[in-house]
């Protein structure tokens, strides 16, 4: 429904329309080149337009729970998830299964995305 912003991370056969958000009735699935994550429906606590203010990184970055999978700068998404889901065991998380409690995205259409998963 919701698609990841234009992705430019080259290095990972990035490109337009390589990223994209994957939402059905039982899952959400974040799809960007070398890194996917699956999160449970029921594990979406909460879905807000994000606060963050992010410069200078595009790209997948994660710790501590809070990860950032961004193509853009604007059209941020926060999502809290409880119970936490993990990244699976990828290059890109450097072989870890990590965990996921926060997860902020990058989206064309942020509102419409926020609809969807609150089921308006």
């Amino acid at each position: 429904m919701g698609r990841v912003s234009v992705w430019t991370d080259t290095r990972h056969g990035g490109g337009p329309g390589r990223g994209g958000v994957v939402l059905d009735s039982t899952m959400l699935r974040v799809l960007v080149p070398g890194f996917r994550l699956d999160i449970p429906r029921e594990s979406v606590q909460s879905v807000t337009r994000s606060a963050r203010r992010i410069r200078r990184t595009i790209g997948v970055h994660g710790g501590r729970g809070r990860w950032l999978v961004n193509g853009s700068y604007n059209g941020l998404v926060e999502l809290t998830i409880e119970p936490p889901c993990y990244t699976p065991r990828k290059p890109s998380t450097l072989f870890r299964k990590t965990q996921v409690s926060s997860l902020t995205i990058s989206l064309i259409d942020p509102d419409g995305f926020i609809a969807a998963v609150e089921g308006k």
